[in-house]
């Protein structure tokens, strides 16, 4: 599996010959790598966790730019759908959906997940996250979440190898917590934090999460550069 940061919360995946983006935050991302778009051959999936503008970011734009399929939640898809857009995945919470050689399954996150339109906010979706296998290999992406006993239970039934876990705080896990998540709840051989250094309010760091994780590898990423995982 060949991943990807895109800074903030936003991967991509490439996992035997399909192109995923994972919450595609470009626009108005400062750590986004910059002239990324220009190395993306193909977009297969993109993946959106929530409604938040960081997270469903740039993923109608992308979509139509590269002629992907959106999977999320039927009330972001339906959204989507108004735009124009036709290819979709639609699925919810507990599901699974098959596409050429990857299952994504939908998982809980505990967050929020709002729509604004016309100074108006309208919850019209759950937070998720997202799991996803393939090329004998399995990550699981969180989403933006704090800290919940059923991560057991995720890492019990889809026994993920790698971990994106969030842990800047305010909004998310913190360093803390995150770190509890990975020793206690999860058994990951791989995990990169994200939902770090974005923005100020985002003040937990890798060192301080590192420093707390006592089982499985943190990798560090780097935003733009691919790594081997």
């Amino acid at each position: 599996m060949k991943l990807t940061w895109l800074g903030h919360s936003a991967f991509h995946l490439g996992i035997d010959g399909m192109d995923l983006l994972i919450d595609p935050f470009v626009t108005g991302n400062p750590t986004f790598p910059a002239g990324y778009e220009d190395r993306l051959a193909k977009v297969d999936l993109i993946l959106v966790t929530h409604l938040h503008g960081d997270h469903m970011g740039d993923a109608g734009r992308l979509a139509k730019q590269y002629d992907a399929t959106v999977m999320a939640q039927p009330e972001i898809c339906g959204l989507l759908g108004r735009t124009g857009l036709k290819k979709f995945e639609p699925m919810n919470t507990g599901g699974a959906v098959t596409v050429g050689g990857c299952t994504v399954a939908m998982v809980p996150a505990f967050h929020s997940s709002t729509a604004f339109e016309n100074g108006i906010v309208t919850s019209v979706s759950d937070p998720i996250g997202f799991v996803v296998t393939g090329g004998g290999q399995t990550v699981y992406h969180t989403g933006d979440t704090g800290l919940f006993g059923d991560m057991a239970l995720i890492q019990r039934v889809y026994r993920p190898d790698i971990g994106l876990i969030p842990i800047g705080d305010r909004y998310t896990m913190g360093p803390t917590t995150a770190a509890y998540a990975c020793n206690e709840l999860l058994d990951l051989k791989t995990i990169v934090p994200m939902h770090w250094g974005t923005f100020p309010a985002l003040t937990g760091t890798p060192a301080a999460f590192k420093a707390l994780v006592k089982r499985g590898a943190v990798l560090v990423a780097t935003p733009g550069r691919t790594i081997e995982v």
